[in-house]
């Protein structure tokens, strides 16, 4: 027990500085257990103090009140240490060669303490005669004992891709002058940041309409098991969310909450985009339509969180670094074409998921938990850059194909679900002064002279993958 409360107090003290002139500790016995303890710390704006007393290897921690006071405890035998922590938390202005932004400060919680020691005599048994004392009850008021309670819900987050994604309250839909906007003007910069997104869907489509040695072939894949392709599907997505929540700036993988939030937020984001996109189009062609139906995984999801991260490391800059499609739909279709697009379905699915899950973050519910107002950004984020990227030609190109695939009057659906993603994009994430591209926009200019190689490395990036698409495109068999 002794070795065990030695190594506790070497991690407990290791930032921990011994102050004697501003931390001063009187101790005065009051009987043979009971003892007074006073004190008064002189440090300014400290955030906290600890009481600590050792007796015999037992600890006990309280949380102090005031900077003075005195107060009694018992029952205690032999030695007792008394020890007080006043922890404080101080910011330190960052070198500006070191940080992109205008003013970058570094908040450091230092510790500093005093320990005063007493004893008690031993008690030791005798025969005496009985006498009749009076004794005083001394009645003390204990302090503030540290509860030591972790609310997941209400953890903080402080994650930029998380809490620069605006709320339902941040963003006012009635704007009509807002509204009315027909065109966007955005720097170029932020343009072609959103070129790689639609080039993601671009990529993805040519993968799934191409047959590549490094994956399985269309009757390998038919012949493969559900349950290995729920398991390929599910390696995927944990991946990708666990670069999206753990990999932080300089490469180090650490296992703390808000890490773990995050990669509750992006399994939950990714695996509802994929969901309402995919999961609804295949229901509705296998349900209904009787045509046969295999989802298959998406490697690529992986790469580009990869690419993502990487760049996020070296560059404080995320590319493209939300790709919600863990898996693609592969039908096996006997029909000419259906009344109403399947893919109409997923569309609209996709935009009301997206709205949906922006509502959320105006009830009470979610925004009184950190992290079910993280799950709810990130999802409507990926739900609504999914709905436009997928449709666009030069992306997934699926609204020509949903076009062509419904009859007469219906063909008009396709394009009505288009425009309500197209405007719920522009009006959430582009508008606003809280959206997405707003903050995206300040961080491009504290980024300085850094925003033209960033703009260089979007350009090779985007070539990389124009290449490896039509690459894929020329010496792959089409499905």
């Amino acid at each position: 027990m002794q070795k065990l409360l030695i190594i506790f107090s070497f991690f407990f003290f290791f930032n921990a500085t011994l102050d004697e002139s501003n931390i001063d500790i009187e101790l005065s016995t009051v009987d043979s257990t009971t003892f007074e303890i006073s004190w008064s710390v002189n440090i300014q704006d400290y955030e906290e103090l600890i009481l600590e007393i050792n007796n015999n290897g037992t600890i006990e921690k309280y949380q102090i009140p005031t900077s003075a006071g005195s107060i009694e405890m018992c029952c205690y035998a032999d030695e007792v240490e008394v020890t007080i922590l006043v922890i404080v938390t101080k910011s330190i202005e960052q070198d500006s060669k070191e940080c992109l932004a205008v003013d970058c400060y570094d908040f450091i919680k230092e510790t500093y303490f005093n320990t005063k020691k007493i004893s008690f005599p031993t008690t030791t048994t005798t025969t005496s005669t009985t006498t009749t004392t009076t004794s005083t009850t001394t009645t003390t008021i204990p302090p503030v004992v540290i509860e030591e309670k972790v609310d997941f819900l209400n953890i903080e987050i402080t994650n930029a891709l998380i809490t620069s994604i605006p709320l339902f309250d941040d963003i006012d839909l009635t704007d009509q002058e807002k509204n009315s906007m027909a065109v966007i003007v955005s720097t170029s910069i932020i343009v072609l940041f959103y070129i790689v997104l639609l080039l993601h869907e671009w990529f993805n489509k040519i993968l799934s309409e191409n047959n590549i040695r490094w994956f399985k072939s269309d009757k390998e894949f038919v012949k493969s098991s559900k349950l290995k392709n729920i398991l390929k599907i599910s390696f995927v997505l944990i991946l990708t969310s666990f670069l999206v929540g753990y990999v932080e700036e300089g490469a180090s993988i650490s296992i703390d909450l808000e890490n773990i939030a995050i990669f509750i937020a992006a399994f939950i984001g990714l695996a509802s985009v994929t969901l309402f996109s995919e999961g609804t189009e295949g229901f509705i062609e296998s349900k209904y339509l009787k045509q046969k139906v295999k989802i298959k995984w998406a490697p690529q999801a992986i790469f580009f969180a990869m690419v993502s991260t990487v760049s996020f490391i070296y560059f404080n800059m995320p590319i493209g670094f939300i790709f919600g499609f863990v898996a693609s739909s592969y039908i096996i279709s006997q029909r000419s074409s259906a009344k109403i697009s399947p893919k109409f379905f997923s569309s609209i699915s996709l935009s009301i998921a997206g709205f949906g899950f922006f509502y959320l973050t105006s009830t009470e519910f979610v925004l009184n938990s950190t992290v079910m107002t993280a799950i709810a950004s990130l999802s409507y984020l990926m739900c609504l850059e999914g709905v436009l990227f997928k449709s666009l030609p030069g992306g997934g190109n699926e609204l020509f194909e949903s076009l062509n695939d419904s009859q007469g009057a219906y063909k008009i659906l396709p394009l009505v679900s288009f425009l309500i993603g197209v405007w719920l994009f522009i009006r959430i994430l582009i508008i606003s002064p809280e959206s997405e591209f707003a903050n995206f926009q300040q961080d491009i200019l504290g980024m300085g002279s850094f925003s033209i190689t960033f703009a260089i490395m979007l350009l090779i990036y985007i070539l990389g993958i124009l290449i490896l698409g039509f690459g894929v495109k020329v010496f792959s068999e089409d499905e």
